[in-house]
């Protein structure tokens, strides 16, 4: 199709740099590795978030989400402090509370077996059946 007078081509994106490949397939569809590169790549300078969208077939809002959701993780790291996330120490109170309950009922059945056999010593013989 010829160019009338005051039609111009659409604009085309710059090349990506030399090094820089595409990488295409459905949208969404990211692994936590290519999320994590395109990430420090932002942070880094290395790249805009334009840039980081063209080349891993997403919307730059896409991008920003993943930056806002690794900045959110580097926080919560920061102010565990101890090393243990808020599941890690859930899971141990639970555990804790487990182990207690298994003890308490090994104890009642070690009560319970004993009085039984105390309740078997108290009597001479076993109680007669009778022969009708």
């Amino acid at each position: 199709m010829a160019k009338t007078q005051g039609e111009t081509e659409s604009p085309r994106p710059p090349p990506e740099p030399a090094g820089m490949e595409v990488v295409r397939g459905r949208p969404g569809r990211r692994s936590a590795a290519e999320r994590e590169e395109a990430v420090l790549e932002l942070m880094s300078g290395k790249a805009s978030v334009d840039q980081l969208a063209r080349r891993f077939g997403v919307q730059p809002e896409t991008i920003e989400g993943w930056r806002v959701d690794a900045l959110e993780g580097m926080r919560e790291a920061m102010r565990r402090g101890t090393g243990r996330s808020e599941r890690e120490a859930e899971l141990e109170r639970e555990n804790k509370l487990l182990r207690e309950t298994v003890t308490e009922g090994a104890i009642a059945q070690a009560l319970l077996k004993r009085a039984l056999e105390d309740e078997r010593k108290g009597r001479p013989t076993p109680p007669a059946r009778s022969s009708r």
